[in-house]
Order: structure tokens, then sequence, then C-alpha cells
């Protein structure tokens, strides 16, 4: 893919001032010097194609987005994923393109009249087939650019190789009688994340790195089977044929109840991760949950949510792509029903009028515009008596779900921007605002020991199907202690229908690979009433391991993890592993 990318935005961030950055090469013969400490201390955002964002600064920086654009990782350039690959990531991912802690090298054009400076990421963000990615700064020698003048374009050609082009007076080269610096120094060590991690005391308990996220939709789940697991992650729809015949519909004081019967039957350790989490919705204002409904019914707080475009009362029923009515309710509040309970049949069936309150039940949208509205969002609907100040026990925040993205509200009707009439001007708004919320709600969570889904970054390292040589070089970048993959928290998920040797391979490659904060279960599955099949290996207890995994020996492509009770071995040339225990 080509991504030919045009300056949208000058961020001035991060550093006070420009830190050296000492270039040399050889040309015709002679050694030419480079100087780039006279760039822009700046990070700069160009504007791509599919959503994506890149983050450029100077070679010998790290370039610095503003707080809650994406994760911190490090290097010289990043690029920031697109809505189609972040929905429900709580931060926007970014992948740094390459870093001078990598491979690098220079090449000096003639006449010292400019210098390319490649440098690679390393094997923690592969790229297509291969293990790691290819920057290159292309500066070109321009004696009349101004000093602040910043970089023109990226392009990815070939794939998973970036170009920065960048004209400025610093790549003109003078003639010097040696090269001292064959490679620009590299800046320092990106600072811990944040919000990559929790706060709370990690566990290497087997059974309680297990996670479920339960739903059954014909009532409530069961206890004894959410006992089992360490977490358990409850959706909005579990329980959902009880709450959606009372009247009014609760959903939140049902997911509530449902908390508090796991905790009464295990409060979980002190000191460690919420036992319980559950259910909120970031953009979609649902009016089945009671603390939405009251704020929604109330004309006080009409500026939180968006509206149809010219609605006239039930006049405007038809005029959009979705009903602004059902039965004898409307509302000019834009809504859809994609996931709405309804009379007689819906996602949730009504056996009779489904009664949210004065609106018809539908999935309103809320407006993060509206400056009044960030903090009801964060301290009254999120961070609540409810979730992580319930008493005597927390109750964790689960999955949440969707997010706002330049064409619309994920999981919403596709219609959204031409029935609200809103402008890709309304649109850059609603998400800039929204991700800027998030941010502050997620910064203030997890200062409170509190967490949730989409902070989970990592998903373990895939061992399936890989080819040998992938599978080595993945576990040599996985099998280090403090290795840059346990920067974030990770999830390594199965699925009911995997069979009892890929759930067994599944808790080796988890065993072996794990961090401080990792989890081994299940996902969004859907709902069931039937239990998920669990592994007996899920209730063994290992111990801690002192260290990471190791290969056994130089280019045997087994790798092996000690446990006080256990040892963990996977096979790279038959791709399958096994646990002994001593």
């Amino acid at each position: 893919m080509n991504l030919l990318l045009v300056l949208s935005a000058l961020l001035a961030v991060a550093n006070s001032a420009s830190p050296p950055c000492p270039v040399c090469g050889v040309a015709d013969g002679k050694f030419y010097a480079f100087d780039f400490s006279a760039l822009p201390n700046t990070t700069f955002r160009l504007d791509g194609v599919h959503s994506m964002s890149y983050w450029v600064a100077q070679p010998c920086m790290n370039a610095i987005p503003p707080s809650g654009e994406c994760e911190d990782v490090g290097g010289p350039a990043l690029q920031q994923l697109g809505d189609s690959v972040t929905a429900n990531r709580a931060l926007v991912p970014c992948i740094p393109l390459g870093k001078l802690s990598g491979s690098t090298s220079t090449a000096v054009a003639a006449g010292g009249k400019g210098i390319n400076i490649t440098m690679t990421s390393g094997p923690e963000y592969p790229c297509g087939s291969q293990n790691f990615r290819t920057l290159r700064f292309v500066m070109v020698c321009d004696a009349t650019a101004p000093a602040d003048n910043p970089p023109s374009t990226v392009v990815e050609a070939p794939s998973c190789t970036y170009t920065v082009t960048w004209s400025h007076p610093s790549a003109c080269g003078s003639v010097a009688a040696s090269c001292a610096h064959p490679a620009p120094p590299a800046p320092p060590p990106a600072p811990p994340c944040e919000l990559c991690n929790p706060k709370w005391k990690p566990t290497w308990s087997m059974p309680r790195s297990t996670v479920l996220m339960a739903c059954n939709d014909s009532g409530f789940h069961d206890v004894n089977e959410a006992i089992k697991y360490g977490v358990v992650v409850y959706d909005w729809s579990n329980a959902k044929q009880i709450w959606a015949n009372t009247k009014p519909m609760d959903d939140e004081a049902l997911l509530t109840k449902q908390a508090e019967m796991v905790l009464a039957a295990d409060p979980g350790i002190p000191g460690e991760q919420p036992r319980v989490w559950v259910y909120r919705n970031s953009i979609k204002a649902l009016n089945w949950y009671g603390s939405v409904r009251e704020k929604l019914d109330d004309p006080a707080y009409a500026g939180w949510f968006v509206r149809f475009k010219d609605y006239k009362g039930p006049a405007s029923n038809h005029s959009y792509h979705v009903p602004a009515c059902t039965y004898e309710k409307c509302s000019g509040f834009y809504h859809d029903q994609e996931q709405t309970p309804e009379h007689p049949h819906g996602d949730g069936s009504c056996t009779d009028e489904c009664d949210c309150g004065q609106a018809p039940c539908g999935e309103y949208i809320f407006d993060h515009r509206n400056a009044s509205f960030r903090d009801w969002f964060i301290n009254e609907y999120m961070i609540t008596s409810e979730t992580i100040f319930h008493k005597p026990i927390s109750i964790g925040l689960g999955w949440i779900d969707d997010s706002m993205t330049l064409n619309g509200p994920t999981e919403e009707d596709k219609n959204f921007i031409e029935d609200t009439g809103s402008s890709a001007q309304d649109m850059k708004d609603h998400v800039a605002a929204y991700r800027a919320n998030m941010y502050a709600f997620y910064s203030k969570l997890v200062s409170l020991g509190g967490w949730a889904w989409q902070l989970i970054q990592s998903h373990g390292p895939g061992l399936k199907g890989l080819t040998t040589d992938k599978c080595v070089e993945s576990l040599h970048a996985w099998c280090q202690n403090n290795t840059t993959n346990w920067r974030t928290a990770a999830v390594y998920q199965v699925r009911p229908t995997d069979t009892p040797d890929s759930m067994y391979q599944s808790t080796v490659e988890f065993l072996l690979t794990r961090g401080p904060y990792a989890w081994l279960g299940y996902g969004w599955v859907g709902c069931s009433s039937s239990p998920r099949p669990r592994p007996a290996e899920w209730d063994v207890e290992y111990g801690t391991p002192e260290n990471a995994c190791q290969e056994t020996g130089p280019g045997t492509g087994i790798f092996a993890r000690d446990f006080p009770k256990a040892t963990v071995t996977y096979d790279c040339n038959t791709q399958s592993g096994k646990i002994v225990m001593k």
C-alpha cells in the first residue's frame, strides 16, 4: 500500500530542548557531517487514509503525541491505527515504525546534499510476513527552507517500509576529517505507560488468572460457574429477559445485583484484581440503564445527546433512515434500534410495549462535545457507587463498549451522519471530544485502582500456526525478563468450540509467556445458559516463576519455563508443548 499523506496539523509537544543529533557518512570518498539538533523540537501529525495518522519527530527524538491520542511507545515516527481497528480500544494503538536502538544505517547524497537514515523496529512490532518495520528518513538539503520547516510526506512503499521526507537546511552536510557518529544517538527509552497495566497487586495463581466474559440472557448467570474464574465480566445482555420486562427497565441495577451475588459467594482477595467487572457503553446512551434514562427524560440535559436533523415531532417519524417514534412515544434525539429490546421480538423481547421511560427504547448517542457532560459521564455514570465505589467490595468496570469515529458511532445505523445533519467538522469535533473524555475517564479509573477490558492491549504471542522460524523469533522476543511484551496487560483467549488439545496448548502458551498482568479464558462468545468448557489445568497452582522462558539450547527451537511445581515447555519444531508437574 502506498500512503501519501498531507500535513494536517503541527503539534508542539514534549521536549523542552532539542537533543544533540550528530550524524555523518561517506559520499564521493569524503566524510560529511550533519547536525540535526537544528530541526524543530516538535512532534508533527500527518493524517492519511483509512483514519490513520502518523506522528513524526526529528530522528534523535521520541515522537510524543498529545495525551490521549495514543500509547507512548517510543520511536521518532509512530503509526496511529485507524478507526476500523481501534473500536473498543481504550488507547488508540500506536506502532513505532523504527527505533534507533535497532538496526540503523545511513547513506549520504552526492556532495553531502542530504542523507538517508534507515532504522528498523523490533520483533515485538511485526508487519506482514516479516518481524519488523523499516523507517527511512530522507533528509533533503534545502538551504532556503525555514528553520521550522516540517516533514512533508510519509509514504509506505513497499509494504512495511515507511519513508519520511524532510527538507531542511540542516540536511546540507559539511566536509569532515572523520566520521565520529555513523548513526544518530538513540533517545532515552519511552517513559512507563500509565494506562498499560493495573495498579493492583498482580497474581500468579492459575485459577485466579482465568477470565470469563459471561452472559445468560434468559436470567441470572450461574454463580457456581462464575466463582471458578478469577475474573468474571458481565455483558449488558445478562438477565435480559428479566430486565426487558421490568417497568421501567433497569439493566444497570440488575448488573449490580448479579455482581453482588458473585461477591457474596467469593469476594476475591483484597489488594488484587476486582472479582467482578460490569458493562458500560461509552457512546451509546442506552435508556434501559436507569442513570441514562433519568438524564434523557430531563429537558435540562438535552445538550448531552445528539439530535435528529430538523426534527418536527411525530410528523418526522418517517423522515430518517430510522424511526423517531415507537408506538405513541417519539424523540428528537437521534436513536436507532440496532440492538434494542422490542415488542414482540427484538434484542430482548418485551411481552407488551417496552418501557424505557418517556422516550422510545433505543440506542441514543452521547454528545461528548458538551462541556458539562464530562463530569457526569466520568463521576456518575462510569465511576460510581455501583462500580468502583461500590461497598463493601468494589465492582470493576469491564467491557467499555463502542466508540465515536469519523464515520459515526460504531455498531450504529450507517446513516447516522445524514440523519443528524453532521458535517465533516462536526464529526472531527465529536471524535476529538470523545477521545479527550475517554482519556480523562481511563486516567481517573486507573488512578483509583480500576481497570477495563479495553485497556488490555496484548493477546500473547499467538504461536498456533506459526512456522518454526517465526515461532522461534516470536519466543525470543517474549522469553526475556521484563520483556516489552509485558509492558501491557494481556488476555489469552480460547473459544468454547476449541478441542481439549487446543485448550491444553493455549494453557501451555499462557504459562510459558505470561507476564505479571495476564488472563487466560473467554472473551465475548455470545450469551448462553450452559457453562463453558474449563480445562483441569486451569485449576492447578503452579506457583510464581523466577524468570521468563528460555531456549533450552542454541538452535533447539525448544523453550522452557520453570515454575515451583511444574516445568512448561514448547517445541517450535512440532508446534506442541507440555506441562510436567514436579
